[in-house]
């Protein structure tokens, strides 16, 4: 049950990286937000299961590489912790130019086995190359990053995306009711051809707090073994704020065990958003 409720929060975990645009060099934004569970193991209640903590920011010199970071714990919930704990980071560098081309990104969990891999953008047709890090390789790749230089050569071009980097282009998006946007993925194992739908313009009520939101569904295609394109997952929801930040404010992602909602724990930033003007 442990690894199938770990596994069941990492998709909308990305998803929640959707962050403040990064400010200047050294800039970083943060976000805090709760992830709930109700289902089959909560007897049907929300249960608090884990938190989530986002930055953002651009570091300094030249080019600017931007690193978004996202990290999930469950320390704080007794009761997780004694079944299934979390332990989560992920992490991906961009260029800052328009459209931020991918340089590479970094996934960590830390559960009955520790993995940590770093993936960098490449020629071949994945899109990017493996280091197993805990096996002794990236290493070196992952200090460059933190110090703000790219390992590799200058950036192919922005159409392949990871899972952060869709979403921030999403962000970018000319957003409005019926809109649907197109995008090529890569989750480090394969590629995936995701379709964006904006499903509604509407008020979205957290803690008393009634913020003007989009509604956006998420369906990712993968190859299936007879070589068509099948759902990759359920369809996943996310509201974005219709402020100029585009803020994430909820996701909702259904497993065959229940529903997995991230949402924003932050009550000043949401009376902020209430007017979409600021």
């Amino acid at each position: 049950m442990g690894m199938t409720f770990r596994r069941a929060i990492l998709w909308p975990a990305f998803i929640c990286c959707l962050l403040l645009t990064p400010g200047a060099a050294g800039a970083t934004s943060v976000l805090d937000y709760q992830v709930t569970y109700r289902g089959v193991f909560s007897a049907g209640t929300d249960l608090p299961i884990a938190d989530l903590r986002l930055d953002s920011r651009r570091h300094a010199g030249a080019p600017g590489i931007l690193e978004t970071r996202i990290e999930a714990s469950s320390a704080a919930y007794p009761l997780v912790e004694s079944l299934f704990p979390i332990r989560y980071r992920f992490r991906n560098w961009t260029t800052p130019q328009a459209g931020a081309a991918l340089i590479g990104f970094e996934t960590y969990e830390r559960t009955r086995k520790l993995r940590h891999r770093l993936y960098l953008r490449d020629g071949s047709k994945l899109g990017v190359r493996r280091f197993d890090v805990v096996a002794g390789t990236g290493d070196e790749a992952i200090a460059q990053l933190e110090a703000g230089v790219s390992p590799m050569a200058p950036a192919l071009d922005g159409s392949l995306l990871d899972r952060l980097g869709l979403l921030q282009r999403v962000r970018q998006e000319p957003l409005h009711e019926q809109a649907v946007y197109r995008f090529d993925v890569t989750n480090g194992r394969e590629r995936l051809r995701y379709r964006v739908k904006v499903e509604a313009d509407q008020l979205l009520y957290l803690d008393g707090v009634a913020v003007p939101a989009w509604k956006l569904r998420f369906d990712g295609l993968e190859t299936g073994k007879d070589g068509r394109p099948v759902p990759a997952h359920r369809p996943l929801y996310l509201w974005l704020s219709q402020s100029s930040g585009r803020i994430p404010l909820r996701v909702d992602s259904r497993h065959r065990i229940g529903l997995f909602r991230i949402q924003l724990n932050d009550r000043a930033t949401l009376e902020r958003l209430m007017n979409p003007g600021e």
